[in-house]
């Protein structure tokens, strides 16, 4: 990392950075003593400068691009040289490098210099015309026209949406720009397999607390195929007991997927280990006692210590314990994951979910530890039930305590619903 802030900046660019400190320092005193008017312009002219600066960083970019700066950091991308050289998050670095790409200089192989591939867009970020935020929607625009739209038709749309973004607020230009694709495409909202197919991606955005944010565009035929599996699945589930469930929609859309997700790695891995994922969990031996603090993934997710033993509880795990100054401790898998021929002992035993009242067959259940593994819970059949997701994560949180009797497992109702606490059985169970 040292290498990124080894360098020293240009003569020009040191006069320009000390003519901004002292009109940073002088600022208050020039504001109380101007109009509003003045206030104004101020305001106005800083903007455009702003916005103009938008076209320097492009030709930044696309001098580091050129130099193949990146392969010789030994970093994968130009986007990972500005996350680590700026501290911008994967999205921010994404957005700059596609507009660098779009509106900054090219070149040929031999070093001949080229138009932009945007050049109206470019000029018009170059005079501080428009915004990052109105360069990001005509950008998005523009890459949304089908392929079949003509280059002529292509640089006009251009034109307009340029022409609108220095009188419109990015939100309006938007609008325009859906106008333009409908009158382009007017068939587009039936756009042909290729298309979709060109248009098609998916990205899953860390954010600071460790969720993710995802953003994409399916085909026809994985929307189609991803509703038919979710829908069904996200169905309300309580019990008339229990009340209303108290999820939103898009929530139980959310934990459909998740349970979609672990079918997915279930099947996929089974076959040879019986264990559905593969984790590996960061904590202090001191953490894994207290069960309290901050673990992390080997994808940098932080979550809870209990969020974390709750996840290896359905996937095969290595633990790294470390010390208070990060040096490692142990290092272990655990063997605590149902071998293939337990899980299908599972599955004639318990058929699939043994919540009471829940239908849901094997494929959408995990195996759940009774007594869990992190406090000393065996990998045995008589400590072993299958559970849906949605069970497995709610069960605690509602009051229910589950229980081996007689080689079954029984679920123990909280007292706000059953005084008396009796045990319960799934009565698929009791019709096996």
């Amino acid at each position: 990392m040292e290498q990124l802030h080894s360098g020293a900046v240009s003569a020009e660019l040191a006069s320009s950075l000390n003519a901004v400190r002292v009109y940073l320092h002088s600022i208050a005193d020039v504001l109380s003593r101007v109009s509003d008017a003045d206030v104004l312009a101020e305001l106005r002219e800083l903007e455009v400068l702003r916005r103009r600066l938008a076209a320097v960083d492009h030709t930044l970019i696309a001098e580091l691009d050129r130099r193949a700066i990146a392969g010789r950091l030994t970093m994968p991308t130009t986007s990972a040289v500005l996350q680590g050289l700026l501290r911008l998050s994967p999205h921010e670095a994404k957005r700059r490098v596609v507009a660098a790409r779009a509106c900054g200089p090219r070149h040929t192989l031999t070093g001949q210099p080229l138009p932009a591939l945007r050049p109206a867009l470019a000029a018009a970020q170059a005079d501080g015309s428009v915004s990052t935020e109105h360069t990001e929607v005509i950008l998005t625009t523009l890459n949304n026209l089908p392929t079949e739209v003509s280059v002529e038709d292509q640089a006009l749309a251009e034109k307009h949406l340029v022409e609108a973004a220095a009188i419109l607020r990015p939100r309006e230009v938007a609008a325009v720009g859906r106008r333009i694709l409908a009158h382009l495409h007017p068939d587009g909202a039936l756009a042909c397999e290729a298309e979709q197919h060109r248009r098609r991606g998916l990205t899953l955005l860390a954010e600071t607390d460790g969720s993710y944010t995802v953003r994409g565009r399916l085909t026809a035929t994985c929307g189609a195929l991803l509703l038919a599996t979710l829908t069904p699945r996200s169905a309300p589930q309580a019990t008339d007991e229990a009340g209303p469930d108290p999820r939103s929609h898009p929530q139980r859309l959310h934990d459909a997927l998740q349970d979609l997700a672990g079918v997915v790695v279930r099947r996929d891995e089974l076959p040879d280990s019986g264990a559905p994922a593969q984790v590996i969990i960061t904590m202090t031996a001191d953490q894994l006692a207290t069960r309290q603090g901050l673990a992390q993934t080997s994808f940098g997710q932080q979550l809870s210590v209990s969020e974390a033993l709750a996840l290896a509880d359905e996937a095969a795990i290595s633990l790294l314990l470390r010390d208070a100054t990060g040096a490692v401790l142990a290092h272990g898998r655990a063997k605590r994951i149902a071998t293939r021929t337990q899980t299908l002992a599972l599955i004639a035993r318990d058929g699939g979910c043994t919540f009471p009242g829940c239908d849901k067959p094997p494929e959408w259940c995990q195996r759940h530890h009774i007594t869990a593994w992190a406090d000393g819970g065996t990998t045995d059949l008589d400590n072993l039930t299958l559970v849906c997701g949605y069970h497995h994560r709610e069960f605690t949180r509602g009051g229910w305590e589950c229980r081996m009797a007689d080689g079954q497992p029984r679920w123990i109702p909280p007292a706000w619903i059953d005084p008396t606490r009796t045990p319960r059985r799934n009565q698929r169970v009791n019709r096996q």
